[in-house]
């Protein structure tokens, strides 16, 4: 049985698959399998991955799971992980291309401490040298961010432990999966991967990130920036986050700054990027879904094993110099 089970979610991406797939199977790590889960395309992707699959000496280790309909993003994965027997689970993007060396350092990392349920990669933005994500963040607002995020990438190359990590490219621990479960399919897309770091870090588990890890990243192929599906899901989810995660002290002692950052918030969605039905329609919609929110709530939290006082010593004080003047940057120019 391979050590590591690698999960690929497809939507009409035939035109990113094969430089995936290539890149997958250049890994100098090889004690691997692969899960594609296709959701639902109609783009000729089941086609274009058979007719490469035929080419490459990647097809034995290869296992295509095509689905009748999109279940997004968290219920792709979870759709693959039905599909895995190994030790550790690895989630590609399809429009992400490894390094050949990206999952033997995510192993070699998350063998190094047994602790760690989550092993992040560094993203970077393809064909540039400017970063993506290095890991996760998440601030004193109560919202996840990307660690780095267009800053050079030769910055953040040291080994440390995170909030989170990236879904697009990230090793979990099947361990902890099988303790704290994994992504939650009501996200549909986006924020599933802030919400699962944060069952991680309430249930003790660490979070490592390997700046040798590298992937490059196609940024935003599958979901256009700012494309109303985007806006949508960022909004209604980070609400999500919040309600099913945060312990209610935190969230009065962060209270002001999350009123602050929700009037930024409706700034850069609504006013700035001009989606205010949007913006509207995907909060009334996280109220809509309260009662399943809490429910999920009442177990994380009962078997929660950081206090709140832990969870803010991992997060990211709104007001610290360069994460302010990033956010004030992405608010009115980005």
């Amino acid at each position: 049985m391979s050590r590591v089970s690698v999960i690929i979610v497809n939507y009409n991406g035939q035109g990113l698959l094969r430089d995936c797939l290539t890149a997958l199977g250049r890994q100098s790590f090889k004690d691997f399998k692969v899960v594609i889960v296709d959701n639902g395309s109609s783009d000729g992707s089941l086609d274009k991955i058979r007719i490469f699959l035929n080419e490459s000496l990647l097809a034995p280790v290869v296992k295509l799971i095509p689905l009748d309909k999109n279940l997004g993003f968290a219920g792709g994965n979870l759709e693959g992980l039905k599909h895995t027997f190994g030790e550790y689970i690895a989630l590609l993007n399809n429009d992400a291309e490894p390094d050949g060396r990206w999952l033997g350092e995510l192993v070699m990392a998350m063998d190094s401490n047994p602790e760690v349920g989550i092993c992040a990669s560094k993203l970077i933005v393809y064909g540039s040298d400017i970063i993506d994500s290095a890991g996760d963040g998440f601030s004193t607002s109560l919202k996840g961010f990307k660690r780095g995020a267009r800053e050079k990438a030769f910055l953040y190359n040291k080994r440390e432990f995170v909030f989170g990590a990236c879904a697009g490219a990230a090793l979990y621990r099947r361990k902890m999966i099988e303790e704290i479960g994994f992504l939650d399919e009501d996200f549909f897309l986006i924020h599933e991967d802030t919400d699962l770091n944060f069952r991680a870090q309430l249930s003790g588990w660490k979070v490592m990130y390997a700046p040798t890890a590298i992937v490059e990243h196609k940024v935003r192929s599958s979901i256009v920036k700012m494309s109303p599906m985007a806006v949508y899901y960022s909004v209604r989810n980070s609400e999500f986050v919040k309600i099913k995660n945060i312990p209610l002290s935190l969230f009065l002692r962060c209270l002001p700054v999350v009123i602050l950052g929700m009037v930024s918030e409706f700034i850069y969605f609504a006013a700035r990027h001009r989606h205010p039905i949007l913006y509207f329609k995907a909060k009334i919609d996280a109220t809509r879904m309260l009662r399943v929110m809490l429910k999920k709530r009442g177990v994380n939290l009962k078997g929660a094993k950081v206090d709140s006082k832990g969870l803010r010593e991992i997060m990211t004080p709104v007001f610290e110099g360069n994460f302010l003047r990033k956010r004030l940057k992405k608010l009115f120019f980005g």
